[in-house]
């Protein structure tokens, strides 16, 4: 059974940090970049301008977001961004997680199985997010195109578990090579980009994620959270 690699020190965060960010940032910059130099030009018909601006305009638009989106992370990971710290009940959080992704993702079907149990301490919104993108990663390119969703708790925890089939190892590669939509949204976040939120949420309610891969069985991945 293959792990996916999990930064466990604030070096390894930095890493994939800035691996995700340079790709994110690639292929905006490299349009606006491309298209900048297109309307400097004297080449460029007349007729083509306004399309060469609204390009422009969007990756502008969408380097904005994922600015904020990093902005998030980064404050998420240092402790500076304030948490909400009341009880959240993580059954409705779950299966409104398997119907978002659902709701994106017209080929997904999504089984939860989720038992009673105390709830978590801790900020809904961000807990919304994150098992929005657990239950995501398990589900846009799974080979049957389904997952289940299985919940739990444990003494003083949740323990949360997202499976499903699937042909390739859960590298580095295949999470900034998957995009999967904001909810009630118009854009994307690359799956890289997604888990490294995942990761900070979790972190920031004292809990931990683990991705595995086995070819013979699928892929999971696996939140815990304290109750208290």
């Amino acid at each position: 059974m293959k792990t996916a690699p999990e930064p466990e020190s604030r070096d390894a965060f930095k890493a994939q940090f800035l691996a995700v960010v340079s790709h994110e940032l690639r292929t905006p910059l490299t349009s606006i970049a491309a298209f900048t130099e297109m309307l400097s030009g004297e080449d460029l018909p007349e007729g083509e301008r306004p399309t060469a601006l609204s390009v422009v305009q969007r990756n502008t638009e969408r380097m904005l977001v994922l600015v904020e989106d990093l902005m998030l992370l980064a404050r998420l990971e240092s402790g500076d961004l304030p948490v909400e710290t009341e009880p959240v009940d993580l059954v409705p959080l779950l299966t409104g997680a398997g119907r978002e992704i659902e709701h994106v993702v017209p080929t997904a079907a999504v089984r939860t199985v989720i038992d009673t149990g105390p709830p978590v301490p801790g900020d809904a919104a961000l807990l919304r997010q994150l098992f929005y993108a657990v239950t995501g990663a398990m589900t846009a390119r799974a080979l049957d195109g389904s997952s289940e969703i299985k919940g739990a708790c444990f003494g003083d925890h949740w323990t949360v578990t997202a499976r499903s089939t699937q042909a390739e190892t859960l590298t580095d590669e295949y999470f900034l090579a998957t995009s999967l939509p904001v909810p009630r949204g118009d854009r994307t976040r690359s799956l890289a980009l997604w888990m490294l939120l995942a990761r900070a949420i979790a972190h920031r309610h004292g809990g931990a994620i683990s991705i595995t891969y086995d070819p013979h069985t699928g892929a999971s991945i696996t939140v815990r959270l304290p109750t208290r």
